[in-house]
């Protein structure tokens, strides 16, 4: 029981401290998600390491493209706070 890290483990899973580690952990999951899967970084076949990284870079601006639009506020939720 105590040698198992999934039971016992630093910091504790109620603390606020162990939330924003793993809010942390599943926005880096998400974020090579975003690269790997919807951006299809690993379809590309170059054999080139220059290509590669140009590959990565434009990957990366996308991204940061997408996140200037964040937080998405939809037309539905305008309707309703402009009538009310």
């Amino acid at each position: 029981m105590k040698d198992n890290p999934r039971l016992i483990n630093i910091p504790p899973r109620d603390s606020d401290e162990w939330k924003n580690e793993y809010n942390a952990r599943t926005s880096v999951e998400r974020s090579n998600k975003r690269e790997k899967i919807d951006f299809k970084l690993e379809s590309g076949r170059h054999r080139s390491t220059k290509m590669w990284y140009c590959r990565l870079y434009h990957i990366l601006m996308l991204q940061h493209l997408d996140a200037w639009d964040l937080p998405y506020e939809s037309a539905l939720r305008k309707l309703v706070c402009n009538v009310a």
